[in-house]
Formats: structure tokens, sequence, C-alpha cells
């Protein structure tokens, strides 16, 4: 059974445009269409898509701020004990691959849908978190706050390289009516932690306002912090990467927080490490993430244009580290995890 499905519009083929290069281009301020009205006027794209799906997952819909159209969508279907993950990019390697708009990065957003209990309809509340790959333009807010990473169970809408991201929960067919502006009024608000500890009355009379009782409430959380950070602070180490390739060997020391932010692995300036990965051309610049979620560590191939397995094993998106797994990345990079007693 699928877990991923994803769909492309608006002319996108993959393979049409280049992956071999990374673009810079003057940042140019728009005016920028609200989200209510592109949510609204793209809505016919997508409802009768995640309307059939009767399991738990996520759709994430990409439309141009520009253009107004919507370029398509992910649909993460939730497994039980097992993560779901997508990548968002300008990369065809990504499961939404959006090829439009310069601004956006080779591998711009990585989406991790945690597991389920259940996965029968109305049996599981679906949990997820988008990280920002350490990109030049990270994601904003709906209030054009930067954000490096949310946490959310609900509905979470935001902007980044020219998009409009919408990652809507699935499985419940009535959250899906005829009309758009049905859709959106019956979506529940979004407030964001930070807002309850700062201005916490305020918030708390949001609440309670009808019509929208119910809120969803996301979490800002960091990203793979910026590059030149240290990934082990005093007493924080967590474990060790052990690297090993034709370029040779070495290791890397992370702490708990770094895991939980994301460490990057790949040949780009912007990755962690240091260690000569530089030198393998089978590697991509931005080759996997290592993650820790819900004390589940996880190697997350990030649209790699060689793939990322464990030994023995085909590709895949996502790996739970487990034991003595050993990790082969592209095609002579290897890569075990150690932690520590």
């Amino acid at each position: 059974m699928k877990t991923l499905i994803t769909e492309h519009w608006a002319g996108q083929v993959r393979g049409a445009g280049r992956n071999d290069m990374t673009r810079v281009v003057p940042l140019v301020r728009l005016v920028r269409p609200d989200l209510r009205t592109l949510f609204e006027r793209t809505y016919p794209a997508f409802a009768d898509r995640c309307r059939a799906v009767d399991e738990p997952g996520v759709a994430v819909v990409a439309v141009d701020e520009l253009t107004g159209n919507a370029m398509g969508m992910a649909c993460l279907r939730a497994r039980v004990d097992r993560h779901v993950t997508a990548i968002v990019g300008r990369h065809d390697k990504c499961d939404l691959y959006l090829a439009g708009n310069d601004r956006l990065a080779l591998r711009q957003l990585a989406i991790v849908l945690a597991p389920v209990s259940d996965w029968r309809a109305g049996t599981s509340t679906v949990s997820y978190r988008m990280l920002d790959l350490r990109t030049t333009e990270s994601m904003i807010d709906e209030d054009g706050r930067p954000l490096r990473g949310l946490r959310s169970e609900g509905a979470a809408m935001v902007r980044c390289g020219g998009y409009a991201i919408f990652a809507l929960p699935l499985g419940d067919p009535t959250d899906w009516p005829a009309s758009a502006s049905d859709a959106w009024s019956f979506m529940p608000e979004r407030v964001y932690h930070d807002e309850l500890a700062r201005v916490p009355d305020a918030s708390i009379v949001r609440e309670l306002v009808p019509p929208r009782a119910h809120i969803t409430r996301v979490t800002r959380t960091a990203g793979p912090r910026d590059t030149g950070m240290p990934l082990v602070s005093c007493r924080d180490v967590a474990g060790r990467l052990l690297l090993r390739g034709s370029w040779g060997s070495g290791a890397i020391d992370v702490g708990h927080q770094a895991l939980r932010d994301g460490v990057l692995l790949g040949r780009y300036a912007r990755c962690d490490g240091g260690l000569g990965l530089s030198g393998d051309s089978s590697l991509s610049r931005v080759h996997a993430l290592l993650l820790l979620v819900d004390e589940r560590l996880l190697a997350i191939d990030v649209a790699s244009t060689n793939g990322t397995h464990a030994v023995g094993q085909a590709d895949a998106r996502v790996i739970e580290l487990a034991g003595e797994t050993e990790l082969e990345l592209g095609g002579t990079t290897y890569a075990r995890w150690s932690w520590s007693s």
C-alpha cells in the first residue's frame, strides 16, 4: 500500500529542469494575495482528491503566489509504527517537485509525518513536522515571521520560495465541503505556542470566541542549525556518526539538541561535519537529514540524486537507525551511528 501520492500541475514535468546548479536570484518584493484568497481560488483543484482519502494523513498543497495557480500536492498517508516523509523543492527527485520559481531551493522543506496507532479513518490524530533545510530563504508564517520549523496536529500554512504551502489533515471527508469559502471558514484558527506564552490573556480569549471554538496549536521548532554552530555542547554528547568512503574516514560528535534540530549531510557548504564529504561526487550537495523524532533516530534522504539505503537494502526515503544499521549514501560513503554510553 502506498504511503505517498504526488501530483504535479500547471505543465510541470520531471526531468525538464536542471538539477546541477544552485541559482541565486534577486529577491523581488511583490504584493502577494492573502492566504485565504489563494486557498479558495485553488480549492477545486485539490478538494476532490483530499475528500477521497479515508486514512489519516496530511496533504501538502503548493500554490504559486504570483499566478495564483495550484502547482501540485503530495498526500502523505500515516502508517502504524513507521514515519512517512516527503521533500519539497526544485530538484526533480523531490516528492513535491516545484519547478516554476528560482527562489525555491533545490531541496527546501522536509515534512515528517508521525506514526499512528491505527490507520483506519477516524481512529487517530495526525502529527507532523515541517523543517526548512537550512535554505537562504526560509519559511514565513501567516503573519510574515520567519520559521525554521514547526510541529502541528492540524492545518498549517507557510510561504516560502514564491509559494504558499498548505498542510491539511486528511481522513475525514466532512472536512472538505463543496464550497471553498465554507472550507476556509470551518478550518480551525492556528494559534502559535509562542503567542500563548507572550500574550496569554489575548490568546485565551481568542480561543473561546465563537465560531472558532476549535483551534490548531502550532509549535515553532528549531531546524537544522546554521553552518558553523557547534553540534555538541558540554556534557550533551548524544553519540557519534562514523563516516568512511573513498575520500577517507572520520567521525562527527552530535548532541541531543542538534539531533532534535536536524543534522544535514552532503557536499554543500550548508551541511554539517566538514569531513571531506565534498570529495565524494556521488553524494548530493544536500543528501540526507539525521533527525531525532519522538526518541527515534531517522535518516531521511532529502531527494538525493543517487539515493540512501541501509546496506543490503533498497533505497528509501526514511530509515530508522537502530542497532548496527549501516547506511550507504550515494555510491561510496558509508555511515554508522553509535550512541554514547
